[in-house]
């Protein structure tokens, strides 16, 4: 890290773990984390040279091993909840095709560095469920209107690279500032993330044989973020649902994980540690765009209820529906 730059001598205590914070810490600061901590505020970004927390007395017995890898780890301890609906509407007065494209970008942008609950995730795991429900039990559930509830505009969803080019296609004749705004970010979300493959550890267990160990001692990752409809609608109960029992078993498992090889030599170590930071960087300015947005989705959805209670002569102090749900 001092040789590429991301550390300095000044940084050092006396503490190796100190210096190595440290110098994480103002990297991930220069490429956007305060605003990204805005929306995922339980989120962390660690350096580490275990995988999985050990015991004292394996942490005593693993340390006569030299370490041979180091592992830059993200987790989402929270989820960030995007109430979409009212701006899937928002966007549909634009243009027809403009809510499944907007859909399309935003989420799968969110899925290079997290994984991202909406309603494909619900229709899924309520399909599963019917399946194991009697014709009574079916009655009373609520998982056959699940996936009736996806609204119109989402019927069809178009390729990811079609939806790349629609926005930049209608983005120079938008006069709607927030539209616009959601657009930009869409395409700067975009930006910072093309290429980029996700690093999640279950997809690197043929290059790393540790993986192994690692995937089948920990749970799935928790959602970093989830797309909903609108507040306690059927997405949300399902997710619910789905995340009640996550972490009981096994510790959860980290959403993105970069490994940098410490057998090779230093011009590879070196590379490695660029190419990992590199791809940190990417993650950290991508989310740092699709914040600002999540904000406004969530000030458009706010508007909507407070329209709402207007219309319907209820008073505008935030009721239940308004409030923030976004622990797992």
């Amino acid at each position: 890290m001092l040789r590429v730059g991301i550390s300095r001598v000044s940084d050092w205590t006396g503490s190796a773990v100190d210096f190595v914070a440290t110098g994480l810490a103002r990297f991930c600061r220069r490429h956007g984390l305060p605003q990204v901590s805005r929306v995922f505020p339980e989120s962390s970004i660690r350096l580490v040279d275990e995988m999985i927390e050990l015991s004292e007395y394996d942490r005593m017995q693993a340390e006569v091993a030299e370490r041979k890898k180091m592992f830059l780890m993200v987790d989402y301890h929270q989820s960030a909840i995007a109430p979409i609906g009212a701006t899937l509407a928002h966007l549909e007065a634009i243009d027809t095709k403009l809510p499944a494209a907007f859909f399309m970008a935003f989420s799968r942008n969110l899925s290079r560095w997290m994984r991202v609950y909406d309603f494909r995730d619900a229709e899924d795991y309520a399909s599963r469920c019917m399946d194991m429900l009697e014709e009574g039990e079916l009655a009373e559930s609520f998982f056959p209107d699940v996936r009736s509830s996806r609204p119109k505009c989402l019927a069809k969803l178009p390729t990811y690279q079609y939806a790349i080019r629609l926005l930049r296609r209608i983005l120079p004749e938008v006069k709607d500032r927030r539209v616009a705004t959601l657009l930009r970010g869409c395409l700067q979300m975009h930006k910072e993330g093309d290429g980029r493959d996700t690093k999640v550890p279950w997809e690197q267990r043929d290059i790393y044989p540790e993986m192994e160990d690692y995937v089948e001692n920990t749970d799935e990752p928790g959602p970093g973020a989830f797309i909903v409809f609108e507040e306690n609608d059927l997405i949300e109960a399902c997710f619910i649902e789905q995340m009640q029992y996550l972490g009981q078993e096994y510790p959860i498992s980290s959403s993105l994980m970069l490994v940098i090889d410490l057998s090779k030599d230093e011009e590879s170590i070196d590379r490695e540690v660029r190419h990992a930071f590199n791809h940190l960087a990417a993650m950290v300015r991508s989310l740092a765009a699709a914040s600002p947005l999540i904000e406004m989705i969530r000030g458009i959805y706010d508007e909507h209820l407070r329209q709402g209670r207007h219309e319907s002569g209820v008073h505008t102090q935030p009721g239940a529906a308004g409030v923030r749900q976004e622990q797992l």
